[in-house]
């Protein structure tokens, strides 16, 4: 063991005289001290406290979510099943609104009224999910645009269906690339422009990945050239 040289004996050992400042500091400070000590174990406290809110909240929201999507795998055709699921989600979104669970509980909304020919009540859902969903890696927020499309194509507002058809293009799409074109193709066809149909024929065939819509799109290249 080395030795210590008398000069380093003779020295305060660095660590009590540093703990010895801060004990010092704290007495000459001590409400201050006492005061942030409160509020550093106050936060945490708080922040724990969120943390496992926000995490039973998303949970319960979670259980009345699968509940619905659970009589959605039921036969819709059924009109007491179709009507109890709408009577799930709208509960998940009057009791969790915040949650995730209550975001897609819209979007599952508006299919359930379009199926149900309820157009004005189908385009406020797809809107109100719209209106929530800030990023969406899934392209479900393509698939409300689309289906936005539809509900305005259905009242034969062929521009307000274009529009959205347009906006679903802009999103994450990817392996609907080829039916957005055809939707597109398909409402320049109804307002008579025939050269924008066939330019979005052409690109929605470029795009295609489904074998079944192949000759499909080539017949109405065909027609249109």
């Amino acid at each position: 063991m080395t030795k210590l040289s008398k000069k380093e004996l003779k020295e305060p050992d660095i660590l009590q005289t540093t703990t010895t400042k801060i004990v010092h500091y704290i007495k000459k400070n001590r409400v201050r001290f006492y005061v942030f000590a409160t509020a550093g174990i106050t936060a945490g406290i708080i922040t724990v406290g969120i943390y496992f809110y926000w995490d039973n909240y998303q949970t319960k929201a979670m259980q009345i979510y699968t509940k619905a999507q659970n009589n959605m795998l039921k036969n819709m055709d059924d009109p007491s099943v179709s009507d109890k699921t709408l009577k799930t989600f709208r509960e998940l979104i009057e009791s969790y609104p915040y949650s995730w669970s209550a975001r897609m509980a819209h979007y599952h909304l508006g299919n359930i009224y379009y199926k149900k020919g309820e157009l004005d009540n189908a385009i406020e859902s797809y809107k109100k999910f719209v209106s929530l969903v800030k990023s969406d890696e899934a392209g479900v927020k393509f698939l409300a645009l689309t289906s936005l499309g539809y509900c305005y194509e259905a009242r034969k507002d062929f521009k307000t269906a274009l529009d959205y058809f347009e906006k679903a293009q802009k999103t994450k799409n990817i392996g609907f690339e080829s039916m957005g074109y055809r939707n597109i193709a398909r409402i320049y066809e109804l307002l008579n422009d025939k050269g924008k149909a066939l330019e979005n024929y052409k690109i929605a065939l470029e795009k295609n990945n489904d074998p079944g819509m192949e000759l499909f799109i080539k017949r109405k290249i065909s027609s249109l050239s």
